[in-house]
């Protein structure tokens, strides 16, 4: 772990106190999509708190870390949709629609 168990409890904190801070800021800009980045904030703190119940560290869940996947269960993927589909609406369907284009948007 780069991190001790302590360390990561602090952490979780800040991350809950930060979201917190977003939600109430979020929530007087007005603009109910950008609201619902909270909803990804929470699922994310909840995914870490599951990690590191397992005794895993979760800041190194990322491609720049191990690359060990958070502990996410399928009902997590389907809440991060959503929370992505109130957000994006359509615009994620029609991109991923498109054929890739190499080296292009």
């Amino acid at each position: 772990m780069t991190y001790t168990t302590e360390e990561l409890q602090e952490m979780l904190r800040g991350m809950r106190a930060a979201s917190s801070a977003f939600y109430r800021d979020a929530q007087r800009i007005g603009c109910h999509p950008f609201l619902e980045f909270t909803g990804l904030l929470n699922e994310y703190i909840q995914l870490c708190e599951a990690a590191l119940a397992l005794g895993q560290d979760f800041t190194e869940t990322s491609v720049h870390g191990s690359g060990e996947p958070l502990p996410m269960r399928e009902h997590n993927r389907d809440y991060l949709n959503e929370k992505l589909e109130c957000i994006y609406g359509m615009s994620l369907d029609a991109i991923m629609a498109r054929p890739r284009v190499q080296g292009g948007p």
